[in-house]
């Protein structure tokens, strides 16, 4: 079920839904871009799921034209591709390539349903880098648990509601090609709910 949390506006809005992703179940909130969005949805572009292309289209710049590293070739001359980048042959040989997409969401928020701390802090490490992480948990913690999360950055929510830790603020290192593949898988899943 999708969630709205923000109205959207001009530029973003704010959801959460429940879902699974590589085969982990949970509730995720993001923001969308709804210019991007609406940018899609006028060029039928739905969530772009293949890493190696968000690999190829991260490396493309997005404001001019720059020269394709020939191990992306492949992957920006297939066909489908086309709405994705604008991608034109060189006469003194490679390719050159602009990327006319962008990530469409961004992940605010990663919340793990576990029956233990420790069961859903294993589950959070596998998201460590895609945004700050929550456990909802009706069991009870030990000082140690708490401590181990809290090091790591994770949040420890009660069933109840009740926060007794708050997960750490999540400053993104780097965008990659993973990170922008999670959030197409956000964005498709949010694409299925919204229809």
């Amino acid at each position: 079920m999708l969630e709205v949390l923000n109205t959207p506006r001009a530029s973003s809005a704010v959801f959460r839904h429940q879902g699974v992703f590589d085969k982990t179940e949970l509730t995720v909130t993001y923001a969308v871009d709804w210019v991007e969005h609406e940018a899609r949805i006028a060029c039928d572009i739905g969530g772009i799921l293949d890493e190696f292309l968000l690999a190829a289209l991260l490396h493309t710049p997005d404001d001019c034209l720059g020269r394709v590293h020939p191990r992306f070739e492949q992957a920006l001359l297939h066909p489908t591709v086309a709405p994705l980048a604008t991608v034109v042959e060189d006469p003194e040989g490679g390719f050159w390539a602009q990327r006319r997409v962008h990530p469409a969401v961004d992940v605010v928020g990663i919340e793990i349903s576990s029956p233990t701390l420790k069961q859903g802090c294993f589950v959070a490490h596998r998201w460590a880098g895609y945004g700050p992480r929550t456990v909802h948990t009706s069991a009870t913690a030990s000082p140690f648990e708490l401590t181990e999360a809290a090091h790591y950055g994770i949040g420890l929510v009660t069933d109840e509601g009740q926060q007794l830790l708050p997960p750490a603020t999540f400053v993104a290192e780097r965008w990659s090609s993973a990170r922008w593949r999670f959030a197409e898988l956000v964005y498709a899943q949010f694409r299925e709910l919204l229809s």
